[in-house]
């Protein structure tokens, strides 16, 4: 059964304070979580095997939808809930857990959307169901064998639509999963109204692990996991070779599947109007290929570049019109949120960052600059002009940038969630004027949740470096040696130091159970109060060679 677990926010961080904000005092209880129960600690003695096949059957699915052969790491480490790889003031999301996997999933359109508030489907739904779903829409079909069905509950039925939508918009809050909404509940009303008035779907999830970026986007546009789609995370494997970004120089050559865009413009001759703007090219799984397919087109795709904010896109695939890199108003946004404490001093909620392009990303002036952008191009561009459907996708990035750089329990987030919201607010109200009341639908979901401060839970956060060179150590080489590239859950080998020192996985997996909280000590580093008399606990509930995800799931589910 699964334990519920309070969760504090931290304090407000004070008003002359740079960087991350830190709790002052006991934490206020904000909120409740679906945690699972911690596993027993005897792990290490039932063996790789065992220990992974008492996981749950569900957080097994959500790992072997994640995995794809050939693509995929080498050695998977599930941490022992609420465990996570990261930090005391780094935080990651990744994981098959409940609260990393609920994500909003909400369905708006009068004229094609049922106005019914929460539904509650008899199967599970996850974000590879959006894909289907805007299909029956439009009226497409996506080819056989994809494992995303069309969440039929939320449309009105052919018959009593308004024809086909003009327009449909996707819009990912990224990082927005259900528990950072929960966590401040007042901080999102345009959102909780487009719940009521249209269809939102409880219990959705994303479906897959790991929770990232990259491969929940390519869930969300082709209503595939990434056990088919391919895109596994940030980096992948690539033959004999880790490519380090998956999306790296925003190509989409290593998305295996069409996406619902593809499959929609090329059936309309290219006549569909196709765009997305996002934070980074891990978002373009999404959209689509551009002209990347045989009988694609340059598809406009636009990306914000990590350094100064500049608008940059992949002229081979994409195209990127001009006049967006001239659009007014981004002064404006950076004075309007300046602005919010009541004096004009470069600071947002007491941070020094708003003079600085590369920290302005990490701020509400994105959120809002964002959407001048997306209203330019609609309108620009001729969105929803004529009878042919086209289609919009974008990602509002911030809400997981600030959780990453201040955790979602600290008011940083609540800011960040409201400016998301109220952004949401604008682009409906725009979507009327400029294209028409019933003529278009929104799709809104997340691609992850984001994980409290470890302080808040007992989580202990497991340091991804200093766990590499213990297991590293046991085998006598430098863990640059052994490992080629690593994310949370997640880590490839150099298989020729594999073979050249006859390293077996399965014993590897055995001794990665043994890792205490007492040897994830970082040089320095003193334990907080909290975690001093639990040194000998052991972090992880399995680890495994991912080549036995298939023997896992036999036992486990036997």
């Amino acid at each position: 059964m699964a334990a519920l677990l309070a969760l504090a926010v931290a304090a407000a961080c004070s008003p002359e304070q740079d960087g991350p904000s830190q709790a002052a005092g006991p934490p206020e209880v904000r909120g409740k979580y679906d945690f699972p129960s911690p596993q027993p600690t005897s792990r290490a003695e039932m063996g790789w095997l065992a220990a992974s096949c008492e996981l749950p059957v569900e957080h097994l699915r959500r790992i072997r939808r994640g995995y794809a052969a050939g693509r995929s790491p080498e050695m998977i480490p599930v941490p022992r809930a609420p465990n996570f790889f990261g930090g005391f003031t780094t935080y990651g999301h990744s994981g098959p857990w409940p609260y990393m996997q609920r994500v909003p999933l909400v369905f708006y359109g009068p004229g094609f959307i049922r106005s019914q508030g929460s539904i509650a489907p008899a199967r599970p739904v996850t974000v590879a169901d959006l894909a289907p779903t805007l299909a029956e829409l439009l009226h497409t079909t996506l080819p056989e064998g994809r494992p995303g069905r069309p969440v039929t509950e939320a449309l009105l039925p052919r018959g009593r639509r308004a024809g086909v939508p003009r327009a449909i918009v996707t819009v990912v809050w990224d990082g927005g999963g259900t528990d950072v909404l929960q966590t401040w509940p007042g901080a999102w009303p345009v959102l909780r109204d487009l719940m009521a008035s249209g269809t939102s779907v409880a219990g959705a999830n994303v479906g897959s692990s790991p929770s990232v970026t990259p491969a929940i986007h390519a869930t969300i546009g082709t209503g595939t996991f990434p056990k088919q789609h391919g895109i596994v995370d940030i980096p992948l494997r690539i033959g004999d070779r880790v490519v380090a970004d998956s999306y790296g120089g925003r190509s989409p050559k290593y998305l295996k599947t069409t996406t619902l865009a593809d499959i929609f413009d090329r059936s309309t001759g290219g006549a569909s109007k196709v765009g997305m703007l996002a934070y980074k090219g891990w978002h373009l799984g999404m959209m689509g290929h551009g002209a990347g397919i045989p009988g694609g087109d340059k598809d406009t795709a636009i990306i914000v570049e990590r350094s100064n904010g500049a608008l940059v896109s992949n002229p081979e695939y994409y195209s990127l019109p001009p006049y967006l890199k001239e659009v007014p108003g981004f002064d404006a946004d950076i004075r309007r949120v300046d602005g919010d404490d009541g004096k004009l001093d470069s600071r947002w909620l007491g941070h020094d960052m708003l003079e600085d392009p590369a920290e302005l990303r990490h701020t509400p002036v994105w959120a809002l600059y964002q959407t001048r952008l997306i209203k330019e191009l609609i309108r620009r561009e001729g969105y929803g002009d004529d009878r042919v459907p086209d289609l919009f996708f974008t990602n509002y990035k911030q809400i997981d940038e600030v959780g990453h750089d201040w955790n979602m329990l600290n008011p940083e987030e609540r800011n960040i969630l409201e400016y998301s919201d109220a952004a949401l607010g604008d682009l409906v109200s725009f979507l009327n004027a400029e294209i028409g009341r019933r003529r278009w639908v929104l799709a809104m979901t997340a691609d992850h949740g984001q994980v409290p401060a470890p302080t808040a839970t007992g989580a202990w956060p497991i340091h991804i470096e200093t766990f590499e060179a213990w297991v590293a150590r046991h085998y006598d080489v430098e863990a640059s040696e052994l490992f080629e590239n690593q994310r949370p859950l997640a880590f490839w080998l150099n298989m020729d130091t594999v073979r050249a020192n006859d390293i077996d996985l399965e014993e590897m997996a055995d001794y990665i159970l043994k890792y205490t909280i007492g040897d994830d000590q970082e040089p320095g580093q003193e334990y907080p109060p909290q975690y001093r008399d639990r040194l000998e606990e052991p972090v992880f509930a399995a680890a495994f060679p991912s080549s036995k995800l298939g023997e896992i799931w036999r036992c486990a589910t036997q």
